[in-house]
């Protein structure tokens, strides 16, 4: 388990790394001079050294308590972050396993790029809390999105059969009669 969570740690500053120096490489504004006082501090510094720096003293200033993290990570999930919500949600798994979380996790993997790991985050979800409709439903999606078509009918025909007036419903049904089912 120990190496698993070195591997996600790993994966995830790395995604970060590379999103941030890839908005650097072409990013097209034009760069905002320093207040004096900061030009002395920063003289001799390249800015993804910088961005970087800065995107870690960010993530060190959210307070590490567990709905704060939960909070910071919904927000930056909702733009689209994955990397920094992935982080704040495995943070705060550290201090509490709720499957929700977990499920937020296993989402921010996905949108990521990482299926294999969405995937197992979210079997374990249905491993500690079977039907866990979410888990289940985004099963179906990565499946979905991995063209692995008998697996992704499984899981949504699962999630229709555990929440059948649920809020996905419709979007399960697409799914199911774009794989003509």
């Amino acid at each position: 388990m120990k190496t698993t969570l070195k591997r996600d740690i790993l994966v995830i500053v790395g995604v970060m790394a590379f999103v941030g120096l890839a908005y650097l490489a072409f990013a097209k504004t034009t760069p905002m001079p320093l207040p004096p006082s900061e030009q002395s501090a920063s003289h001799g510094t390249n800015d993804s050294q910088m961005d970087m720096s800065h995107a870690m003293t960010m993530l060190d200033d959210i307070p590490n308590d567990f709905e704060s993290l939960v909070q910071n990570g919904n927000n930056y999930m909702d733009q689209g972050n994955f990397a920094v919500a992935a982080e704040l949600y495995r943070r705060a798994l550290e201090i509490r396993n709720v499957p929700d979380v977990r499920v937020d996790y296993g989402a921010c993997l996905h949108g990521m790029g990482l299926p294999i790991r969405a995937i197992e985050t979210f079997k374990q979800v249905i491993i500690d809390q079977p039907g866990h409709t979410i888990a289940t439903f985004n099963l179906g999606v990565v499946y979905f999105d991995q063209q692995q078509l008998d697996s992704a009918r499984v899981y949504f025909n699962k999630y229709l059969e555990l929440e059948p007036n649920g809020q996905a419903i419709e979007q399960a049904e697409r799914f199911l009669r774009e794989m003509g089912s």
